[in-house]
């Protein structure tokens, strides 16, 4: 009976149920785009780059995923116990049959999105040391160039530049052209401090621009910028906004001016005061010097006439007395064992000429060899009849046939 009841029923699989109701829920116009606020809980940011967490108030909770592509476009990251406001849809997960929000974007409260991820990079970048006041650079008191990274068009160019001429002339300037605002502004302003870096012919890099809000001034606050500043081998000044204006860039930077204004005023000496100065300290520097020479003077007359050095100065007069004594001395015995070495080396050089053979050559005699053997002959016992025999007479060599041999006298 109960077969038959269900063969004029239709029967859904689980998969088609929940097939069913993730269409009903993506066909409803009210929560296909929907804004819901919560509190996050049980977030969890997966290896894949997806976000799982959880939307809750005092009451209920709804379970929420956001993919990697979604994700990757926030300025900030999630945390829990955040309040936030979710904009996305919901639908249902088939295989759990669960429903759930898909946020496609996330807006913090009270701060505000930028701001906070304006604080999570700042309070990041600081435990890195990005910040670390110990290693940050004085500027050069007379840079030979400076290196300006901003807008060509802005008002912070025109202000350095005014300021900068006024103050030295005999300071060039450089100029990096780069976008301060929008996309790609934090990338060419990047750009900017690598060339100097590279093209290493400034002393001192200003990077900045004028005020505006934290949108407008986003992109000094982009991770990028405050790495290459702190990375930069080259001091940076950053001169971004007004004097209540902090970025990223103010804090890698090596000096924080208030303003492009205050920059120039930092980076370029007076050349009158500097003028100045240096007559001043060349004037305390020659005062100094007369007083020092002065006191000195004094010190060494009274050194001097004391009767301790007195004897002193006898002492090392004797002394030097006695050195020129054996310098004499040192020098007669150095010439007397020059004479007798060579004394010596003559009669050395008398023997050699005595048994040198050449000496017996240029007295009309000869010596005598073999053709054959090289053997000296000293005795007529050493030779045959028919050798040939060389014979070496002052000038040159001889050769011989041995015809007749006669032993004795």
């Amino acid at each position: 009976m109960q077969k038959k009841l269900l063969e004029n029923i239709r029967i859904f699989t689980v998969t088609e149920v929940n097939i069913y109701i993730r269409q009903l829920m993506e066909r409803d116009l009210f929560l296909s785009h929907i804004y819901i606020k919560g509190e996050i809980s049980n977030l969890k940011i997966h290896s894949s780059g997806h976000v799982y967490f959880s939307l809750k108030d005092r009451e209920s909770r709804i379970k929420c995923v956001m993919f990697k592509s979604n994700f990757s476009k926030l300025k900030f990251i999630p945390e829990e116990g955040m309040q936030v406001v979710i904009r996305g849809y919901l639908s249902v997960f088939e295989r759990d049959g669960q429903y759930q929000l898909y946020a496609e974007g996330i807006i913090a409260e009270g701060a505000g999105e930028l701001y906070k991820a304006y604080e999570q990079l700042k309070d990041r970048l600081d435990k890195e040391g990005l910040f670390d006041e110990k290693r940050k650079r004085s500027l050069p008191i007379l840079p030979k160039a400076v290196g300006i990274v901003t807008s060509a068009t802005g008002a912070a160019l025109r202000d350095i530049v005014s300021i900068g001429k006024r103050r030295n002339t005999n300071i060039d300037i450089y100029l990096y052209p780069a976008l301060v605002q929008g996309e790609k502004a934090a990338a060419e302003i990047v750009e900017g401090i690598n060339y100097f870096n590279e093209f290493k012919k400034v002393d001192v890099i200003i990077v900045g621009r004028g005020g505006g809000s934290i949108e407008e001034l986003w992109s000094f606050n982009e991770e990028i910028v405050g790495r290459a500043i702190f990375e930069s081998g080259i001091p940076v000044v950053s001169a971004v906004g007004h004097e209540t204006d902090f970025t990223i860039a103010d804090f890698a930077a090596d000096v924080r001016a208030a303003t492009p204004s205050a920059a120039a005023e930092l980076v370029f000496p007076d050349k009158q005061q500097l003028a100045s100065y240096i007559n001043k300290v060349r004037g305390h520097l020659y005062s100094s010097m007369l007083v020092y020479i002065r006191d000195k003077k004094i010190a060494l007359s009274k050194l001097t006439g004391k009767s301790s050095f007195r004897y002193t100065e006898t002492k090392i007069l004797n002394y030097r007395q006695s050195l020129e004594g054996m310098k004499e001395d040192l020098d007669k015995a150095m010439k007397s064992l020059l004479e007798k070495h060579q004394n010596s080396i003559f009669m050395c050089n008398e023997k050699l000429n005595i048994l040198n053979p050449a000496s017996y050559l240029n007295r009309g005699y000869a010596y005598i060899t073999k053709e054959n053997t090289r053997e000296f002959v000293n005795t007529v016992k050493m030779i045959n009849s028919g050798d040939i025999l060389n014979v070496y007479l002052k000038d040159g060599k001889v050769s011989a046939v041995a015809t007749s041999i006669c032993e004795g006298d």
